[in-house]
C-alpha cells in the first residue's frame, strides 16, 4: 500500500519537497519534528518513528496508527456549514482531530470551527476522506512518541530527518528550540541525518546552527498567481 497524499494538513509539512529530498538510505527512518510527517509519509513503507509535541497532533498521529478504522474516517461528515463547532457532531476524538486538522493548514490551539475554506478543493472533501480512509493503514507500522528530544538523545543508526521550527519563522507556540544543542545531537547521532532550515524571510539571515546549503525554494502561502510567499530553503545532509 502507498501513500499519494498527506493524511492532513499541517504548516511545513515536506509532502510537496519531500520528492527532492534525499531518499533514505536506511530503513529505519527517526522524525523528532513530525508535524505532517511528509518525508516519512513519501517513505511509508519502512519502519518509521515520528515524535510530535502538539499534543493535538500527537493524539491525531496516535489514532492514525493504531486506533481508526476505514469506517470511522469514512463517517465523517463533509459539508459542515461554516462556523460549526466540530466538536458537536457527535464524533469520537480521533474523527474531531482529523476534521480539525483539514480546516486550517496550521491548526494549532483549540480552535474547532469549521472554516470558510474547509469544503474547498484541497480540504475535507469526498475526494480527500476516500484517498485518507483508503491510505492510512500504510502506516499501521509506525511507532510515535510525545519527545523528539529524547529520541535524538538515543543514538541508534537510521536515517534521521530532522525538520524543527525553523530559526527565524513561526515557532508553533512551543517552547524555543536550543538550536546549539539540537545541532550537538543530531552531529552526535549514527547514519543519514538530512537537517532543513530556511532564510529569514524578513532580514536574510541564515541560521547557523548547522553548515547549511541552499537546495531550493518552496511555496509557503498562495495568495494570487504573482504574490506568492516563497521560503528560501536550506539544508544539511551528512
Amino acid at each position: 500500500m502507498s501513500v499519494t497524499g498527506p493524511l492532513f494538513k499541517w504548516f511545513g509539512s515536506k509532502w510537496l519537497s519531500a520528492k527532492k529530498l534525499p531518499a533514505p538510505t536506511y530503513d529505519q527512518i527517526v522524525e523528532p519534528f513530525a508535524g505532517g510527517a511528509g518525508y516519512s509519509l513519501r517513505h511509508a513503507e519502512h519502519q518509521v518513528l515520528i515524535c510530535e509535541s502538539d499534543p493535538h497532533i500527537y493524539a491525531l498521529w496516535c489514532w492514525l496508527i493504531s486506533g481508526a478504522t476505514e469506517a470511522q474516517i469514512r463517517e465523517i461528515p463533509l459539508g459542515v456549514l461554516e462556523g460549526t463547532d466540530i466538536r458537536t457532531l457527535g464524533l469520537s476524538e480521533g474523527q474531531q482531530l482529523l476534521l480539525k486538522s483539514w480546516q486550517r493548514t496550521n491548526n494549532v490551539g483549540n480552535c474547532w470551527t469549521i472554516s470558510p475554506w474547509g469544503n474547498k478543493p484541497g480540504q475535507w472533501t469526498a475526494n480527500t476522506r476516500a484517498r485518507v480512509a483508503s491510505e492510512f493503514g500504510a502506516i499501521g507500522h509506525w511507532k510515535v512518541r510525545d519527545n523528539g528530544v529524547l529520541a535524538l538523545q538515543e543514538p541508534q543508526e537510521a536515517t534521521w530527518f530532522v525538520d524543527p521550527p525553523y530559526q527565524y519563522n513561526y515557532q508553533y507556540r512551543q517552547s524555543p528550540v536550543d538550536y546549539v544543542a539540537l545541532a550537538a545531537m543530531v552531529r552526535g547521532q549514527r547514519g543519514q541525518r538530512i537537517v532543513c532550515e530556511a532564510v529569514c524571510p524578513k532580514t536574510g539571515a541564515v541560521p547557523e546552527w548547522l553548515p547549511f546549503v541552499p537546495w531550493g525554494s518552496r511555496i509557503t502561502s498562495r495568495r494570487k498567481a504573482t504574490n506568492n510567499h516563497h521560503s528560501k530553503e536550506l539544508l544539511w545532509v551528512a
